[in-house]
């Protein structure tokens, strides 16, 4: 199977990449009018070798020149390794560390050394350039790559040069097929007879012809591929470390703007990122907060950087920032960015995204800093990927599927399976009824003890009830909408039903060790509702009327309800919401009526239970409800009939 990489040049200008492009390949690079009479590459030029090695590669030539940075950087971006070109009669030049800053800045860490016009000097010259080389090259990532010396006139050099690039080809893995397609525009024209067509390299993933696919960032609607073109020839697909040319249905020149790019999938667009950025060795120096130009792809913006862990930053350091984009961007965490000063013709450096959607970092705390380092620490070093995993959880201070945070992240629901299964002990895996949920330690735990602590609360201001809080109630406190987070309150509830936390009281749950227990000053205002109901008799009183005497003794009037309904749980009284009547008079009721009631086979009216007692309408009516629901008695139509049950209490 063919692997498909990206290799780019790099250097200064007039060193002879686009010549020694032109020998590799038989592809000049050059094919604007200006180019040719400058003598220069200005725009960047595209070209590609096959490899003996089943290897198909795409070539990124370069512009050399200092005013053309922000050409080379959207060329650099996405390439798998660097051809960097050094001219024998010149050495390393300003451009050349540029260019090499900024590879290094975009993660390109392979790649090899042409050591171009090698027949324009002598053995000894050659032999200086090479140890110069080698010494630039100390102590970077390509310290032990190769270095040929070739000629684009003679031909020096060239077969050696194919060859040691198949050999670096040879050990760079493709990037992933897995991840969603994305594709910076380099280019865009017209073309007579089929429409607009797009260039650029493929960064990850797939797409075929026929396929729908979105320009991003903006509101456009879906756009088709109608074509697909890689190295001049049509294909009917085109994956990650592709140069290609996509022939797009729906799409108006009007429509792109430079800086856009093409997914297989809607992006969620930032303006605010968090990064770590790294100045170059230069005599620079960002304050807490700075203004320079961001370079990603072919975008490019004004932002303001905040720095969050440390109070300055000069050359050759690193520190987590926050990225404030002057207009909306298309990222996503571990993308690779360039920084040039606000002029846009100093490069500073360079870092990595991240995280693209965090929260806005107003105070700078020693908490905040301790988890930026963490974050940081947990993007560069992938072994800790269980720390990326719960920092994401912890920010959303929610649980996430397994996809979706491997989405935020950028890990595969492989990577984050394992990394949770060798931590079982920081992140716990969640059955729902919509799949698998990570849920992290501190979203547990604050659940856990949130439970608990609302119980005490509730208890504590409700000290005479006996009952606790319902699932509905608790959801609420917490704010809980979706449906896995209602399963997961329920997973937790049961977890600290079984621990013996907590039990359940009629629907709701209450603290195991709560007991309904009054104080002194409650127990007073108990037994002062007990003796004016019991005086009351069965003239009807009222919770308003209660609540007006109670109110001039004293009592809270939040707590009355509270009051009334623990009597009723003692069976000192009976309390329906509204009316209150004490049982002392409850119960010789209860036996009048049943008396008369045994007299009476075909039974008594609410008329003759009136007169009977001698009582109001509505507490007639209150009585017949109690002793219905005791099941003393029966009710058919208008008629009162006595129960087997009411039978046994004469």
């Amino acid at each position: 199977m063919t692997k498909h990489l990206i290799i780019g040049t790099a250097g200064h200008v007039d060193h002879g990449k686009t010549a020694l492009i032109n020998t590799l390949t038989g592809i000049d690079c050059d094919t604007h009018k200006e180019e040719k009479e400058r003598g220069i590459t200005i725009n960047l030029g595209f070209a590609h070798l096959e490899l003996e090695s089943e290897i198909s590669l795409g070539i990124v030539d370069v512009p050399g020149h200092k005013d053309f940075i922000k050409t080379m950087v959207a060329g650099a971006y996405g390439i798998d390794f660097v051809l960097l070109v050094v001219a024998a009669d010149s050495g390393i030049m300003p451009q050349t560390r540029e260019h090499f800053n900024i590879m290094r800045m975009l993660g390109v860490s392979k790649g090899l050394v042409a050591l171009t016009k090698a027949d324009i000097v002598d053995e000894e010259i050659l032999e200086l350039a090479k140890l110069e080389i080698m010494e630039f090259l100390e102590g970077s990532p390509m310290e032990d790559a190769s270095i040929v010396a070739v000629s684009s006139v003679t031909g020096e050099g060239i077969d050696e040069l194919k060859k040691e690039i198949s050999r670096v080809a040879a050990e760079i893995p493709e990037k992933s097929h897995h991840e969603n397609f994305r594709l910076y525009i380099d280019r865009i024209f017209n073309v007579k007879g089929q429409g607009i067509v797009i260039t650029g390299s493929a960064l990850g993933g797939s797409v075929i012809a026929g396929q729908s696919i979105f320009l991003l960032p903006g509101n456009h609607d879906k756009l088709r591929i109608k074509s697909i073109q890689r190295h001049g020839k049509k294909v009917e697909k085109v994956t990650a470390g592709d140069r290609a040319a996509l022939n797009l249905s729906g799409l108006k020149y009007d429509d792109f703007e430079r800086g856009m790019l093409l997914s297989d999938k809607l992006l969620e667009e930032t303006l605010m990122v968090d990064a770590l950025v790294e100045l170059f060795d230069l005599q620079v120096r960002l304050n807490l907060w700075s203004h320079v130009i961001f370079h990603t792809g072919t975008f490019s913006t004004k932002v303001r950087i905040h720095l969050l862990t440390t109070d300055s930053l000069s050359g050759n350091e690193k520190a987590v920032v926050q990225i404030h984009l002057e207009k909306p961007a298309i990222l996503l965490n571990n993308d690779k960015f360039i920084i040039r000063n606000s002029s846009n013709d100093l490069t500073l450096g360079g870092g990595t995204i991240l995280d693209t959607q965090p929260l806005h970092h107003r105070r700078r705390t020693d908490l905040l800093k301790q988890k930026m380092q963490l974050l940081a620490d947990a993007m560069i070093n992938k072994a800790n990927r269980i720390q990326l995993i719960i920092l994401e959880l912890e920010k959303s201070g929610k649980p996430f599927q397994m996809l979706e945070i491997g989405e935020k992240i950028s890990l595969t629901a492989e990577e984050i399976e394992n990394a949770v299964v060798e931590n079982p002990d920081k992140i716990y895996i969640r059955e729902t009824t919509n799949g698998k949920y990570l849920v992290s330690e501190s979203y547990q735990n604050k659940i856990r003890n949130g439970i608990l602590e609302e119980l005490k609360t509730f208890h504590a201001q409700n000290n005479l009830m006996e009952r606790g809080l319902d699932a509905r109630e608790l959801k609420g406190k917490f704010a809980i909408k979706s449906i896995a987070e209602t399963d997961i309150l329920n997973q937790i509830l049961q977890t600290l039903l079984e621990d013996g936390k907590i039990r359940i009281v009629g629907k709701t749950f209450a603290l195991k060790n709560h007991e309904v227990k009054p104080d002194k000053k409650m127990q007073e205002q108990l037994d002062w509702i007990d003796y004016v109901a019991n005086k009351n008799g069965l003239q009807r009183l009222t919770r308003t009327e209660l609540e007006k005497k109670a109110t001039n003794e004293g009592f809270q009037k939040s707590r009355i309800k509270m009051l009334l309904q623990f009597l009723a749980q003692k069976n000192v009284l009976y309390f329906n919401g509204e009316d209150i009547l004490h049982a002392s008079p409850v119960a010789k009721a209860r036996i009048a009526l049943l008396k008369a009631l045994a007299g009476k086979p075909k039974g008594i009216n609410e008329k003759e239970f009136r007169i009977l007692l001698d009582a109001p309408k509505k507490t007639i009516q209150v009585l017949i409800d109690i002793f219905v629901n005791e099941g003393v008695i029966q009710k058919e139509t208008y008629y009162l009939h006595i129960t087997e049950k009411g039978k046994g209490l004469l």
